[in-house]
């Protein structure tokens, strides 16, 4: 009876007779890192999915880290590509960035991102590297893992909808981060949910239209998502719509920041018919005070009629 394999004779046997990718199982010294490495390979080779030219090169880094770090970072590699399935070519994009995304992590959010990443799914070629870091900054400036966590579910959550969409969202929740105030964020996504996305190709353009806003204003993003805010909550056209419409405004006022308070206040007070007014006649700040004062004096329908009329 022959003696059995040492395990280095095990893997050249593996490379050689069925895929170079067991050869980087030779920079594993722990059994458990080395099962957890072979799980990418199992799914690689089950998917025949084209081993990466650097694959290699990775999976010596990874084996460079504490064990228990790697095993991590190994399962969450597997998980990533289990849930980009079945799209072959978002599984092979996964299979060649995610050991660089795990790199490029901070490590204020790297439990988090590792927590929640998979949840992304089919969702993580279309954000590719740009959305991935995008996503990975907004998370280490929440203020704690707990944050970081609810950011990414929150996010992950739009990640059957369009890819327009899922970046719509990272670019809110990022914008949200970066002032402190991640509740404005989850404020839009509870008022324009992922399952409105299911239901009509108008919904999955919404939040894209919503984030133009955003996009138009950079200097001014709290004020464009508090505007976001009020009206992610209005019917599907309309978000659309009017998510258009007050981005091409915002880009032609003077001043941004007082345009979009405005324009969120009048609405807030007059109801979303005023949208209307506010894209055509581009009210002032002054304008948009006088209206306000009718509005309490004579009630909303008096001030909008007049806002529309132009008789103010």
């Amino acid at each position: 009876m022959p003696s059995p394999l040492s395990t280095e004779e095990t893997i050249d046997r593996l490379a050689n007779s069925i895929s170079p990718a067991y050869a980087a199982l030779r920079d594993f010294t722990a059994p458990q890192v080395r099962a957890a490495a072979a799980g990418v390979i199992d799914l690689m080779l089950e998917e025949q999915l084209r081993v990466p030219d650097t694959f290699r090169e990775e999976c010596a880094r990874a084996a460079a880290l504490p064990p228990n770090e790697a095993i991590v970072m190994m399962q969450v590699w597997r998980d990533s590509l289990t849930e980009a399935r079945p799209d072959r070519k978002t599984m092979s994009f996964v299979l060649k960035r995610f050991p660089a995304w795990y790199e490029r992590c901070p490590q204020q959010a790297r439990e988090p991102w590792l927590a929640g990443v998979a949840r992304l799914g089919q969702a993580m070629r279309g954000l590719g590297d740009e959305g991935m870091e995008a996503l990975m900054e907004a998370m280490a400036l929440c203020d704690d893992h707990y944050a970081a966590h609810k950011l990414l579910e929150s996010v992950a959550a739009y990640a059957p909808a369009t890819d327009d969409a899922v970046s719509a969202a990272v670019i809110l929740a990022r914008a949200a981060a970066r002032l402190g105030r991640l509740d404005l964020w989850l404020e839009i996504a509870q008022r324009f949910p992922p399952e409105r996305l299911e239901a009509s190709g108008e919904a999955e353009k919404g939040l894209p239209a919503l984030a133009e806003i955003l996009d138009a204003a950079p200097l001014h993003p709290l004020p464009a998502l508090r505007l976001i805010g009020v009206l992610a909550g209005e019917n599907d056209g309309t978000v659309r719509m009017g998510g258009l419409k007050l981005a091409a405004r915002t880009k032609a006022v003077p001043d941004a920041g007082v345009f979009l308070d405005d324009a969120r206040e009048l609405i807030e007070a007059l109801g979303i018919r005023a949208l209307g007014a506010i894209v055509k006649i581009r009210p002032g700040h002054d304008l948009a005070a006088r209206v306000l004062e009718l509005r309490g004096e004579f009630g909303a329908q008096a001030a909008l009629r007049l806002l529309e009329k132009g008789s103010l």
